[in-house]
């Protein structure tokens, strides 16, 4: 596997992980009722939309080969 391919699968990991938030918010406003609860699923949303872009940039650039240095 390259870095590059490890990179990836880093960042879909972490998005991933990011969206359990919004998954179990949604899951309790379809049970409670889904027109009560619109409000806190689209702040969730924003959230989740907003840190995982910052997640998602962040890995890209730490995990950059031209800017990894060996350990010494």
């Amino acid at each position: 596997m390259t870095n590059t391919e490890a990179k990836r699968r880093l960042q879909i990991v972490c998005a991933a992980f990011l969206h359990i938030p919004l998954v179990a918010i949604a899951a309790f406003a379809l049970s409670q009722g889904f027109d009560r609860h619109i409000s806190i699923l689209a702040v969730a949303l924003v959230a989740t939309i907003i840190s995982t872009l910052f997640i998602v940039v962040y890995i890209g650039r730490v995990l950059d080969p031209a800017t990894l240095s060996t350990a010494r």
